[in-house]
């Protein structure tokens, strides 16, 4: 046994002599070079630079009983390694979509996920939710997890149809005046009102009316064979609008033939005020008188595209005492030097009285605009409510600012001749949400009562045809004492 036995010797002291030996640093260093490389490539890799990003196609807020997606997302370093959509209503909340990668979402490539969704088969009601769009990246950043981005979008459930009913129009309808129409909605809509001549006219709720109920003032239009096609128009959170077409008896009318003729020296005058060419006063003239007119009437539908959702009248409005020097409608054709040189429409009417005589606000409203305004000089606008508005132009002094109230008969400022004006006097005039409309309408009590107030005042009725009436009567002339106007006959 003895001579078999084979003795191992230890090999404690040969590892401690090459642990200990100058070689064990050479490879202890280059097994650190060599894993820390290896480290630093690998978090180049997964510890990108850039995070991933989502974005949930289309950008509406309403969802309907089944409405299409689409969620697009990529990663330009490390690619998608998952994508979720949730929905959540109250303490309900559903997956709608999750999607693991890959395969698919490499480095930079987007991906774009369709998906629709359809609230009452996840149990979901009408009214606000919240979608939300969630997707992570393959890196190594939030320890491992890999970064995250999320859109989040509020959104309202709309699973009922919506339905309009037209209820009735005033019965006196005239070219270049005021009509008022009433309609029902079965609930509230995006947007609503009425149709006209390719012109949208928001509605309002209904002053006092029953919860549905809407009531749209309109600009009719100034020239028209005698009837006018409305179109009440809903328009709901999603789908295409609700429409219903209704045929609007309207009474024509003839409107005044008016010859101005372009002297000299008022061409000078218009020069100088509006900084024109001196040499050629009556090119810079008709530049002003289109050109500037165009951009002045834009800056009133701008002024008047806001209004108080109801009415801050009370009574007819007042008329400015002065005696009628120009009409609303009036055909104006320009001459210079007996030829023709221009042609417009006068879309208000001018009362002159005494020299920088007070002009009082025509009833309770806002200022919406104090301000020179091109052809018109130093303007006031006052906002009435329900999309009504009254203009004071050529004024020689401001006596109000914009977001002012103001009461009936209150100085909004001074007659003058400011802009294109030929003598001191008002141009007075009503606009439908930034829409000439006549103001002989607006004067008439009568009018006013029975043409508008009480129109939402009656229960809903279907639309009879009813045979237009005359245009309203003249308005009265001005009284009062101090220095006279020379009545010249105004210009714009």
């Amino acid at each position: 046994m003895a001579d078999n036995l084979v003795v191992y010797k230890p090999m404690t002291s040969k590892w401690k002599l090459y642990w200990r030996g100058p070689g064990s640093l050479i490879f202890f260093a280059l097994l650190a070079v060599v894993c820390l490389g290896a480290f630093i490539w690998l978090g180049l890799a997964h510890l990108d630079k850039e995070a991933p990003w989502v974005n949930l196609q289309p950008p509406g807020e309403v969802v309907g009983s089944k409405t299409a997606f689409t969620l697009e997302a990529g990663d330009p370093d490390s690619g998608l390694k998952e994508a979720k959509v949730t929905i959540t209503q109250g303490p309900v909340e559903k997956v709608v979509l999750n999607r693991q990668f890959p395969p698919g979402a490499a480095p930079g490539e987007k991906m774009e996920l369709p998906f629709t969704l359809e609230p009452q088969a996840l149990g979901l009601k009408e009214g606000k939710a919240r979608i939300t769009a969630t997707v992570k990246d393959r890196s190594w950043r939030e320890w491992f997890q890999g970064r995250v981005a999320t859109q989040s979008r509020e959104v309202t459930i709309d699973l009922v149809p919506l339905n309009l009913s037209f209820l009735s129009v005033n019965p006196l309808l005239h070219a270049g005046g005021t009509g008022l129409i009433r309609y029902r909605l079965s609930k509230p809509a995006k947007e609503s009102g009425v149709v006209i001549d390719g012109r949208f006219y928001t509605g309002f709720p209904e002053p006092g009316g029953p919860q549905g109920e809407y009531v749209v003032l309109f600009a009719i239009p100034r020239e028209t064979p005698g009837t006018v096609m409305a179109e009440v128009t809903a328009k709901p959170g999603e789908g295409p609008p609700v429409v219903q077409r209704v045929t609007l008896k309207v009474k024509p009318r003839r409107w005044r033939q008016d010859r101005l003729n372009l002297p000299e020296n008022f061409l000078r005058r218009v020069a100088a005020d509006f900084k024109l060419n001196p040499a050629d006063p009556l090119a810079g003239y008709l530049q002003v008188n289109r050109e500037m007119r165009k951009a002045n009437h834009e800056r009133l539908h701008q002024a008047c595209s806001q209004s108080k959702p109801q009415p801050l009248w009370s009574g007819s409005f007042q008329r400015y005492l002065g005696k009628s020097m120009a009409r609303f409608g009036d055909r104006r054709s320009y001459f210079y030097q007996n030829r023709q040189v221009d042609q417009q429409e006068h879309l208000g009417e001018d009362l002159a009285s005494l020299v920088h005589s007070p002009v009082p606000s025509a009833n309770n409203g806002v200022v919406v605009l104090a301000e020179p305004l091109g052809i018109y000089g130093d303007t006031v606008v006052v906002d009435h409510g329900l999309g009504v508005f009254s203009q004071y132009s050529h004024l020689s002094q401001i006596d109000v600012k914009a977001g002012e109230e103001v009461k009936k008969g209150q100085v909004v400022g001074k007659t003058g001749t400011t802009g294109l004006a030929g003598g001191d006097h008002l141009h007075f005039s009503m606009l439908i949400q930034g829409d000439f409309v006549d103001p002989l309408e607006w004067w008439d009590p009568h009018w006013l009562r029975d043409q508008v107030e009480k129109q939402w005042q009656q229960p809903g009725a279907q639309l009879t045809p009813v045979k237009a009436a005359a245009a309203p009567a003249k308005a009265g002339k001005s009284k009062g004492k101090g220095k006279p106007v020379k009545h010249k006959r105004p210009l714009p």
